[in-house]
């Protein structure tokens, strides 16, 4: 009789796995619920894909972070191409697709992980990073599936030169960031080595590779695939050294502390493993976790999600480095309880921007109700500086310190002080809200009163999409975009 060999049984999910699908599963619903990707860049990604040719009309702008944008996106566009879609549905499916993302990935990791800490770090960092359409969801995602291949000792060496280069290749077109990442590995990664811990060694030489590969691609990438359009290269310009600037990465943790309770909850388990002789006290690690509810229900709001991105790559950069020196049972033993705390602390961080998102929702319908009230009535662009929405353009208060740490007493009224200045208060992504939660019926926006005022479309690709749009509200809202 001739023995076959059987396949590894299904890897389980442990404690930490289930309380970090129980966070991405409220996220996702609540996300998906309340719309969050029209709150933000996202509404832009939305609006091309309904709109026509995606790439012709945006993504071309973003070509050296296409590999992020096309997974991310690409299949909501997929699907407004092949199905005739209401505006309802089609908004349903697109951020259900857009959740999928990490999820994938995350399965991916855990199917090819040496170690827990690989998938159970991303699904923590996609948290943190999934309200707001970031390009490293991917390209985190991608670094940390390459280097779960390099640190598994039973690989071919053969498989790991054929992943690192084309891993290299996929990751040149996700973000920059992910070139300091690998530089960031290597230095922690060679220090541990170097202190004589069982670091997978192996790993290094990749990271050197890695490094000077991305480093080189994305200066040809800057070079060659530039934005054509001038407002979107300012905008891209203006954030490009936040990501290698300190004294902006420490500001962003103290404006919004929650983000410092989030890293150091996902260090914990990493310092315990690495500090053989010191472990972080359960009372600190309760009381990290304490601090990051408060923070989570008081000081959470649509800038939380976007300061994120300049931190997180490093931060789990090391949390991976550092944790890569324990066994898997030691890792589980000690990310039981900071893992629980961070599943907790961004549960209630997501029920404090669904409040937030609800509260807006709420306002922008009491806006919209009376313009939409005639169903005959033809679509409308609407000036909310004017005097059918006065009240929307008279007040915006400024961002108090205060934000951060105690959001609901931050203005008189909070929906007028806080909600509307933070969420409407951008003329573009306010028009592709309205323009989608009206059923195209409506346009509130806010007249270009700054100088650079980023517009997504420029006049070629819009020439195009008007002969391919779905009808003539869709042709009017274009028109819209060109002249506004």
């Amino acid at each position: 009789m001739k023995l076959t060999k059987s396949a590894p049984p299904p890897k389980r999910l442990d404690h930490c796995d289930g309380a970090l699908l129980a966070a991405f599963t409220l996220v996702a619903v609540l996300g998906t619920w309340s719309g969050c990707l029209l709150f933000n860049d996202g509404a832009v990604f939305l609006a091309v894909a309904w709109l026509g040719n995606a790439w012709d009309l945006y993504l071309v702008q973003l070509a050296s972070r296409a590999v992020s944008t096309l997974v991310t996106f690409g299949p909501a566009w997929g699907l407004r191409a092949m199905l005739d879609l209401p505006v309802e549905a089609y908004i349903v499916v697109s951020h259900l697709c857009y959740f999928a993302v990490p999820l994938v990935l995350w399965k991916a990791i855990r199917a090819i992980e040496p170690h827990p800490a690989f998938s159970q770090l991303y699904l923590c960092v996609a948290l943190v990073l999934v309200f707001f359409p970031s390009e490293l969801i991917v390209g985190i995602g991608l670094w940390m599936a390459w280097v779960a291949i390099l640190a598994d000792p039973a690989r071919p060496r053969t498989v790991v030169i054929l992943a690192t280069a084309v891993f290299a290749v996929a990751m040149a077109f996700t973000h920059p960031a992910t070139a300091s990442m690998s530089l960031l590995y290597l230095i922690v990664g060679g220090g541990l080595a170097a202190a004589g811990l069982p670091f997978p060694r192996r790993t290094l030489l990749g990271a050197a590779v890695m490094t000077g590969c991305l480093l080189v691609a994305f200066f040809l990438a800057d070079a060659w695939l530039p934005p054509g359009n001038p407002t979107i290269a300012a905008q891209l310009a203006t954030s490009r050294y936040d990501y290698i600037d300190p004294v902006w990465m420490l500001a962003t943790l103290g404006l919004f502390p929650i983000l410092a309770s989030f890293w150091v909850l996902m260090l914990a388990p990493g310092l315990a493993s690495a500090l053989a002789r010191w472990r972080m006290p359960t009372v600190l690690v309760l009381t990290i976790g304490a601090l990051g509810l408060w923070f989570a229900v008081n000081g959470t709001d649509v800038l939380t999600w976007i300061f994120a991105r300049q931190t997180a790559p490093y931060v789990i950069v090391l949390a991976l480095a550092l944790g890569s020196v324990s066994t898997p049972s030691q890792w589980r033993r000690e990310a039981r309880l900071p893992f629980f705390l961070f599943a907790c602390v961004m549960a209630a961080a997501a029920l404090s921007y669904g409040i937030d998102m609800a509260l807006f929702s709420r306002a922008v319908d009491a806006r919209l109700a009376p313009l939409i009230a005639d169903a005959m009535a033809p679509p409308r662009l609407v000036d909310i500086t004017r005097r059918e929405s006065p009240s929307w353009g008279a007040h915006l208060a400024s961002r108090p310190s205060l934000r951060g740490y105690l959001k609901w007493a931050a203005g008189e009224d909070y929906v007028r002080d806080i909600i509307v200045p933070d969420y409407g208060g951008d003329r573009m992504t306010l028009a592709f809200y309205t323009y989608f939660r009206s059923d195209r019926r409506v346009v509130l926006f806010r007249p270009l009163d700054r100088p650079g005022e980023w517009i997504p479309f420029v006049c070629a690709p819009i020439d195009r999409a008007l002969t391919l749009v779905n009808d003539d509200t869709d042709r009017r809202f274009l028109r819209y975009c060109v002249l506004s």
